[in-house]
Parts: structure tokens; sequence; C-alpha cells
């Protein structure tokens, strides 16, 4: 069993998020809460912005300054330290649909050629694919058995033009965390890129892209990353950044940022050759600094943590009526998202769980008399705000 008693210094984590002082927030998979270290870095931003004029000094954790290219750089070297990576290969965008089109548009492929997804994955992602079957790309689709995907049933899709196979980490409707490792070393000996929507494990979930041999991933802010929208950034491995095509350039795509007198473009020989224009800078000094305390805080003690927590709600589970897993994975397949299945006969209602000051919802009765309920457990998460929800299933 997974210990979640003695990490006292989640418990003081939780002291720097306003909103768990008067609600049990467990909605982190649809948007994650804002701790006030993310808060006030940015509001500082504004501030400056609208006070004084110009360009802002970023103060990092430790105390030094440093300007915006500056902090974009720190930024990207705690994204790289939290996934195993090379602060080189990370880059920033829009968000992570604006991330996933720099390897779906730049990709080359023949007619005929095909990727492999998973069905019923994240619409984003299946969107971005679909729109290149008008140049003669074939998407395939692993279909998921009561919300399992196992490695196997991608390489069932696979051939000799099968271009990349494509995952979500965690799986945003059900949970299930696949099996990266073995999937990219297959894709590796395969010569197959793969690619990873980390979006719903980033930040709480162990990733390590050279260990799972991935060669594409994704990102964003507002979930689990704790920041606000507009950020999204990305992992794009060396052999990959080479083969991708490059759409597009500004100035921040060049070797010499900042040289307005320059006449020909040089493109930057890392992955911010893909980042055309002035970012959102507040946004990714917030990811920088979630990243930085997810490493502080060490990415193994985390997910023990968060895993410590889903094992407590299935001890809460079966002393309740009325409520159950909609799906129970083999501990390796498990992460921070947990869907329930709730019987009518419970009662429970949205403005219920509102009036007690649970960050949940319920969705309509289905056919066969249940709703559902997804939860999201992050490390800001207690066992008090899964004791709050089940007093309200409970009743």
């Amino acid at each position: 069993m997974y210990e979640t008693d003695n990490m006292d210094k989640f418990a003081e984590f939780r002291t720097h998020v306003p909103v768990l002082s008067h609600t049990a927030y467990l909605d982190t998979s649809s948007t994650g809460l804002v701790p006030d270290f993310v808060h006030d870095g940015v509001a500082r931003y504004q501030e400056d912005r609208y006070l004084k004029g110009g360009d802002s000094v970023w103060r990092l954790p430790g105390g030094e300054e440093t300007g915006t290219i500056g902090m974009m750089d720190w930024a990207k070297t705690q994204i790289a330290q939290m996934i195993g990576a090379k602060k080189e290969n990370i880059v920033f965008g829009n968000n992570s649909s604006h991330i996933y089109t720099l390897f779906t548009s730049g990709m080359y492929f023949e007619p005929g050629d095909n990727v492999v997804l998973v069905e019923n994955s994240w619409i984003a992602n299946r969107f971005a694919w679909q729109v290149r079957k008008q140049d003669g790309l074939e998407v395939r689709y692993a279909k998921a058995r009561n919300g399992v995907i196992l490695p196997k049933d991608l390489f069932a899709l696979c051939d000799e033009k099968t271009r990349a196979i494509c995952i979500s980490l965690v799986e945003s409707f059900t949970g299930f965390r696949m099996d990266a490792a073995a999937i990219g070393a297959y894709c590796r000996e395969k010569g197959i890129w793969f690619a990873v929507d980390g979006v719903q494990a980033l930040g709480v979930m162990p990733v390590d892209v050279k260990a799972m041999k991935i060669d594409f991933l994704i990102g964003n802010d507002y979930k689990w990353m704790m920041n606000y929208c507009g950020t999204g950034y990305g992992y794009i491995s060396p052999a990959l950044q080479k083969s991708l095509k490059q759409f597009g350039a500004g100035w921040m795509s060049d070797d010499e940022r900042f040289n307005t007198g320059k006449q020909v473009l040089c493109l930057r020989d890392d992955a911010g050759r893909f980042e055309l224009g002035f970012p959102t800078v507040s946004g990714i000094y917030g990811l920088g600094l979630a990243a930085e305390k997810y490493l502080a805080f060490s990415g193994a003690d985390i997910s023990e943590y968060v895993m410590g927590l889903t094992e407590y709600l299935r001890e809460r589970l079966s002393e309740t009526e009325g409520v159950q897993l909609t799906y129970d994975f083999a501990r390796k397949n498990r992460s921070g998202i947990e869907v329930l299945r709730l019987a009518s006969e419970t009662g429970v209602t949205n403005e219920m769980l509102r009036e007690a000051g649970v960050g949940a919802h319920v969705s309509g009765v289905d056919v066969n008399g249940f709703m559902e309920m997804r939860l999201a457990f992050h490390y800001y998460n207690n066992k008090e705000d899964i004791n709050r929800l089940m007093d309200v299933i409970g009743k």
C-alpha cells in the first residue's frame, strides 16, 4: 500500500493553494488550481508592464534576476530536468494542440503511409491527424477493451508503411496509463516515430523521454502544471527535429535573436527554431515554477503520494453503497484520474456537491441508471478531500 501520511511537504503545500481552504477540489483533469507563488509571479509581471513599462525583470527561485530570454532558458531547463531531457530540445507554443501540429504538419510521409492512434482518445490529437488524410495519410485506430489499451493492440496495426504511433500517456476519459516504455522500444526497433500526449500525466506522473524512447512529447499549463491558460510546451528529439519540415519562421527562430539588421534567416539548431515570435512569457514563467516545484518535491514522491490517494479512494468506495469504479486497472496502469459510476438512487446532484464545497461533478443518468464522475488527484489533494466527497455520496 502506498503511504500518504508521512509526506508533510504536501500538507504544507496545500497552504499555498487558496481554493483548498474552502473546496475539496477534485477536477484537475479539467482545470488545475493555481498556487500563490505562480499567481504572485505572474501578477508581478503584469504590474511591472502596467506601472513601469518595458520588459520585466524576472526573479528566479533562489533570488537570481534575469531578463525574458534568460527566464525562458531557465524554464526550459526545469522542464527538461522534469522529463529527463536537455533544454535544447524543449519548445514553447500557444497551447498543447499548437505544439502537436509541429509534428502532425511537419512529418514527412508518402501517400499510403499510416499513423496509429487510440480510438476515442483526446479529440485535438485525432483532428490534427485527420486533416492530413487529404494528403494521402491513412489514420488507424486501436480499440480499447474496457478502457485498456495494450502495446500489442497498437503493434497489430503497424506495417512497413507505419510512420508514427501516437498515444496519450494517460487517457483523459478513463485515467488509463499506457506502457510507454514498451511502445517506445518497439518504435525505436522498427524505425517508427513515437509521439506522446503527456497533458494528463506531466506534473504528477513520472515521464522520462530517454527511458521511454519518446520522440515527441507535449504538455500544457493549466491542468496538472498549476498555471493559467495560454502556454503549451513540448519535447522534440534531436533525430525528429532534423526530420521535421519547417513551415514558418520568425525572429525567435533565428540563431541571432534581436539582430534586427540581419537580412537572411539562419535557423537555430535547437527546438527554439519552431518558436516564431514573442511568447506568453508569464505562462512560461509559471511553467518553470511548477516544474521547479516538481523537482524539489521529487517526482517519485509525488507519484507515490498521488497513487496513495487513489488507494484510499478504493478503501472508501468499499464502505459505500451505490458507487463503484468504472475502471479498475492494474496498479501500473493507474494514474491521478479515477472514474466512478454512481447509481441514480444515491441522489447525488451537482448542486449538492457545490453546497458541500466539493469540486467535482456528475454527468446525466445512462440507460443502466448510472451517473459518471471523473475525479483527479493532485499532490495538493489529501484524504480529507476524498472524505468530503464520500460524505456527499453516502448521505
